[in-house]
């Protein structure tokens, strides 16, 4: 089978290669192989916290859903790989297998510190959009019109009844409106 793969791409003995993982498998399938296996498998992963109706929660996930990269010489690995709970397929375009540079796997180490990211919510400054998460105001979207000294507390700007008013709240029941995980690494969609 290899070799019928092999037919436009004879990639180098060992090179990185991209897998396709089942849907939020991607950790379990890394874990699987690295233990079974003992191949050198990145699968990065972010953690950042969202804005739901039970309020803020901290989510993790792949930062490539459905993707792991391993590095190996896939001619002697791929039975061992695609056997692995959680793994889907092998990443390529009819016969050609693409391999991932070596460069742009340790640029993605170098930006995340290693395979997890967590990202700390981002500083809140004047004229900042922000959702109040808790309280009587929970749900509405309002301004920051300036820092509460001393105290870890902002002042707002909402629309309440049909008034503009200033509220004064503490920055752990707001969220950025626009808090994208990908923005902070530099990602584009």
């Amino acid at each position: 089978m290899i070799s019928k793969l092999r037919t436009l791409n004879t990639p180098p003995k060992i090179a990185w290669y991209c897998l396709q993982s089942l849907p939020k498998r991607e950790r379990i399938s890394a874990e699987n192989i690295r233990s079974r296996i003992g191949i050198e498998v990145f699968c990065p992963r972010i953690t950042y916290l969202k804005r739901t109706r039970r309020g803020k929660v901290r989510f993790t996930e792949a930062l490539f859903p459905g993707y792991l990269f391993v590095r190996c010489d896939i001619t002697v690995s791929l039975r061992h790989l695609l056997s692995m709970r959680g793994v889907k397929a092998l990443l390529r375009y009819g016969t050609y297998i693409p391999t991932v540079p070596d460069n742009i796997i340790s640029v993605l180490r170098t930006k995340l510190g290693g395979e997890h990211l967590e990202i700390e919510r981002p500083a809140i400054s004047a004229g900042s959009e922000v959702v109040i998460l808790e309280g009587p105001f929970k749900n509405l979207t309002a301004i920051v019109s300036g820092q509460v000294p001393a105290r870890e507390r902002v002042q707002l700007l909402l629309e309440f009844l049909g008034q503009e008013i200033t509220v004064d709240m503490p920055t752990q029941s707001l969220l950025a409106k626009k808090q994208e995980p990908k923005a902070f690494m530099g990602i584009k969609d």
